[in-house]
């Protein structure tokens, strides 16, 4: 590891640069930048091409530019807001800029003939090519410098301009040999560490831009990539190793989880003998379960979650459910009741509970006279107190964040177990990179009696059709949902449920269809959902508020409105509501005739696959790593410099680097997780 003794990035304030006062300093605060070694890690996002000089005439809406003009015209008009418009000519044309934020100072700056290098985006305006807010300066020469323009995530008080200037002064005061940044990784075969950040924030211009971006084979962003995924990868190690040195309860009872299996009125599949069974196994060992339960929609991951449950509350102890929605509580409770029958007492809690009741109920669940408690957000409220919470169960994992899964923590005297649920399959690449301390158990197989879901995309032109075809399912039975991303109508192309209750009004009769949206009391809800179980509704006309908890086999047709607007995860997750019964069930994904390339290959995977692995993969190859499973949520990390499917070289590195480091004393690890994954540090102790 590094020996270097120069002053230590990480050890000066961000003050230190010149040109940052308190007030920038402040600013800089906001995005998690506090030293100049924070400063040198905020990396770029993306980047600018300012390598070639453009001619006016050879621009063309929406494309990003550098121009050399003069100004030819400064105005100021107050119609239809306050702002400032500069005419800037060359010799092939001409464009204008357009400002609604500036300082008085600024027509200073724009006096006619001055002469400019403006770089920006171009679009269509009211007098003919502009640019809104470019950035720009006045220019002496004729040289033109070609760039490569670092792009940073910004927040409110501070420019790209601004950032680059004091990154730029860090990066000097590398080159310069002022200060230093710890590397610490052993001895590898990359790239070498300072160097690397200076190259990330200011690359060569004779490089090639994509080689910077995602998946790009720059050696610097590997370099980069390299200390970002080891750092992830000692984050999860290291909560898997101090876990086997913290106590938990044993549980090993089966008797009531072998009641329960044999009064359903199914078999479980093989993949789900074998989920219990790992997971038995942890609540046996006498070390905290972390385990992530994921499976494809509708594969039977709850009744998994219930069966270990059963050997908790056969030992006195109590479980908490967390669902994200009271939609999805609600459905957990009525299965938990049926399931368990009379064998323990199982309550609900959410935030809409009057508050005699809610005494009642935290009453019993301080005295432990209630087992399991199922609720939203409400489970982990201050004034609720456990009397020995042993077991936590997290549905839908992904939209509870860090610091929620803390406050349950919390409640327990000892470290519970944990077991976190999942319906968005992990590409088998992502679990081994992201997840390399969380053991992992996967149902892939489907109950029996399932059959494919049949899913089809549908122009808009072609609605009229569609209707005569609902018309005539809902005529021999069956269900539908209608799903649209808004509920207001809309002045954009999108659809929203207002827009298509004005439609469906003149189609069919009233009591036909109800609308069902997040925006409505739990009341309301339980209503309309509880008139469609009961198939007094024949088509619920909802927003993406049904995407995980709704449970009607009998409803077997699903049309997305503006399918193109979704992404893989969520389609296949809205697609998961129908196909639950023994009917042929169908998904039809309406959408505008110009897509995008992107959008049609989306709507071509999800319309030639059912399996949510193969679809999580194709997303994975599509979007890169991005935020599939909503990481940023987490404590995982949506990777930056890390490409999840080309870095092969980088992943052996970094499980072979892992490996080395997970040796080191804990001290020597939390050095490299709070430099990339601070919330991980928490997160150890979830």
């Amino acid at each position: 590891m590094s020996t270097d003794q120069k002053i230590d990035a990480a050890s000066l304030p961000v003050t230190f640069i010149r040109g940052v006062g308190e007030s920038l300093a402040s600013t800089l605060k906001k995005l998690g930048i506090v030293t100049i070694e924070d400063l040198l890690f905020h990396f770029p996002i993306s980047y600018q091409d300012r390598t070639e000089l453009n001619k006016i005439a050879e621009l063309t809406p929406d494309k990003e530019f550098v121009i050399r003009g003069s100004v030819e015209k400064v105005s100021q008009t107050f119609v239809p807001r306050k702002m400032m418009l500069v005419k800037v000519k060359d010799n092939t044309g001409h464009i204008f800029l357009r400002f609604f934020y500036y300082f008085p100072g600024l027509r200073n700056i724009f006096k006619e003939g001055a002469n400019l290098q403006i770089s920006g985006t171009s679009r269509l305006g009211r007098y003919g090519l502009e640019t809104i807010h470019p950035e720009y300066e006045v220019i002496s020469s004729d040289e033109f410098v070609p760039q490569i323009l670092p792009k940073y995530r910004l927040t409110k008080g501070i420019t790209h301009q601004k950032i680059r200037k004091i990154v730029a002064a860090a990066t000097d005061m590398i080159e310069n040999h002022k200060i230093s940044v710890c590397d610490y990784l052993p001895a590898n075969n990359l790239e070498n560490l300072s160097e690397s950040i200076v190259n990330i924030h200011s690359p060569n211009p004779t490089d090639k831009i994509e080689d910077y971006l995602i998946g790009g084979q720059s050696p610097y962003r590997k370099r980069i990539g390299l200390e970002e995924v080891v750092a992830n990868k000692i984050s999860y190690l290291s909560i898997k190793h101090q876990n086997k040195n913290k106590p938990a309860e044993i549980f090993n009872e089966i008797n009531l989880a072998n009641k329960i299996e044999s009064s359903l009125p199914f078999s479980l599949t093989t993949d789900q003998t074998s989920a219990y069974e790992e997971i038995h196994r942890d609540i046996a060992s006498g070390s905290p379960m972390l385990r992530l339960l994921q499976g494809d929609v509708g594969s039977g991951k709850t009744i998994v979650a219930a069966l270990i449950a059963s050997s908790i509350v056969s030992s006195g102890k109590q479980v908490a459910v967390l669902a994200p929605t009271t939609i999805l509580a609600k459905q957990h409770f009525n299965n938990f009741s049926e399931w368990f029958g009379d064998s323990c007492d199982i309550d609900l809690l959410t935030s809409k509970i009057p508050a005699k009741e809610r005494r009642t109920k935290l009453e019993n669940i301080k005295e432990g006279r209630t087992k399991i408690i199922i609720g939203t957000h409400a489970v982990f409220q201050k004034d609720v107190e456990y009397n020995s919470l042993s077991l936590v169960i997290y549905d839908e994992q992904h939209r509870f964040g860090v610091t929620q899964r803390l406050k349950l923590k919390e409640k327990a005297e000892e470290y519970p177990h944990q077991l976190l649920l999942s319906a968005t399959p992990i590409p088998r690449t992502m679990a081994m990179s992201v997840l390399s301390g969380l053991d992992i158990s996967t149902i892939k197989s489907l109950p029996p009696n399932r059959k494919p879901i049949v899913t089809t995309e549908l122009s808009n032109q072609r609605r009229d059709a569609l209707i005569n075809r609902i018309k005539s399912a809902i005529s021999s039975g069956s269900q539908v949902y209608w799903v649209c991303p808004l509920i207001e109508e809309s002045e954009s192309a999108l659809i929203g449920i207002e827009d298509l209750e004005k439609i469906l009004k003149d189609e069919f009769v009233a009591d036909d269809y109800k609308i069902l949206h997040g925006k409505m009391s739990d009341k309301e809800k339980g209503e309309i959902l509880e008139s469609f179980k009961n198939k007094e509704t024949k088509i619920l006309l909802a927003t993406t508020v049904i995407e995980v908890g709704i449970d009607v086999p009998d409803a077997n047709i699903i049309v997305i409105e503006n399918s193109e607007r979704f992404g893989l995860a969520q389609l296949h997750q809205l697609r998961g509501r129908v196909g639950r019964g023994s009917k042929e069930s169908y998904c039809i994904l309406m959408h505008d005739d110009s897509l995008s390339e992107l959008s049609q290959k989306r709507l071509k995977i999800i319309c030639e696959s059912n399996d949510g692995f193969h679809i999580a993969e194709e997303d994975l190859k599509l979007r890169g790593p991005g935020d599939i499973l909503g990481l940023s949520q987490t404590g995982l990390p949506s990777f930056t410099f890390y490409d999840l499917i080309s870095n092969d070289e980088v992943q052996n590195e970094a499980n072979r680097i892992a490996d080395e480091i997970i040796q080191l004393p804990i001290e020597e690890q939390r050095k490299i997780i709070e430099r990339w994954f601070p919330a991980h540090l928490e997160l150890s102790d979830v």
